[in-house]
């Protein structure tokens, strides 16, 4: 292939649309997203994935190589909300019988719903569905390297002399991307 090397489309998206081209779909799209959810998930599950992926595909944050471990985010959701449902109607314990007299006890569909939500929290972190992923998330992006500087229009940039040694530094203006925000980290 003869020319330059076209940007991945995270590159041109962030870097904005300087020509007012009109720009591809695909650099919207999730490569290999299958936007509706796979036919082995129950139908509450499937509900789940078809609110969750469209959003979480759109902040690069589900990708193809994801697929599996979000189906069973998804089911596993599903099941933690039914046995909610079913333990405010039946109550977290229950009382039994015997010889020895009456106990309570914690009914065995708490426990199953415990284990699913520990499970629930350690895929939640891998999508970034809390808060507290998210800032993780966030922070691994902003100590990521920097994307080259790309020169002006006619390349002059290169040719202007560098600030005098006794000049005050003077930090640059906020950038207007996100991506600007995360590149500055070393104005912290």
């Amino acid at each position: 292939m003869k020319g330059r090397k076209p940007k991945p489309a995270e590159v041109r998206e962030a870097q904005g649309n300087p020509g007012h081209r009109p720009l591809s779909s695909a650099a919207h799209d999730v490569p290999g997203l299958k936007a509706s959810a796979p036919k082995g998930l129950p139908v509450a599950a499937r509900r789940i994935w078809e609110e969750l992926a469209p959003e979480l595909g759109r902040m690069k944050l589900l990708r193809s190589t994801d697929f599996g471990a979000f189906s069973r985010y998804c089911e596993h959701l599903a099941r933690w909300v039914a046995l909610t449902k079913d333990l405010r109607k039946k109550g977290e314990t229950y009382v039994t019988e015997s010889a020895h007299g009456t106990m309570e006890r914690v009914r065995p569909a708490f426990l199953v719903r415990d284990r699913l939500e520990s499970r629930l929290e350690s895929l939640e972190d891998r999508f970034g569905l809390s808060p507290s992923a998210r800032q993780q998330l966030l922070q691994r992006l902003s100590m990521a390297p920097p994307l080259p500087q790309q020169p002006g229009l006619f390349g002059d940039e290169a040719q202007q002399p560098g600030p005098s040694p006794d000049a005050p530094t003077v930090p640059p203006a906020p950038a207007a991307s996100p991506v600007g925000l995360l590149n500055r980290r070393h104005l912290n």
